[in-house]
């Protein structure tokens, strides 16, 4: 159904926006509840698409990689509400 969904909008969009266009249709994709497994399937049909797919998926895996998950708080905490 994407790929389906990309083809209609790539036939509207100039040859030299393609690559922005698709960028935004993959993050509204994730935006909207598309799991990156489906993503990673779009990967192979369409030059943009894909090149749209990898960046997003690079982005999210850095923001991942950035967030600190330890359990060390440096603070102190009080009760002072």
């Amino acid at each position: 159904m994407l790929i389906d969904m990309w083809g209609l909008v790539k036939a509207y969009v100039n040859v030299k926006e393609r690559d922005v266009v698709a960028t935004k249709f993959v993050g509204i994709a994730l935006d909207n509840g598309i799991a990156e497994e489906e993503l990673k399937e779009l990967i192979g049909l369409d030059d943009e698409l894909d090149e749209a797919v990898r960046e997003m998926l690079e982005s999210d895996e850095e923001q991942n990689d950035e967030y600190d998950y330890s359990d060390d708080y440096a603070g102190e905490l009080t009760d002072d509400y």
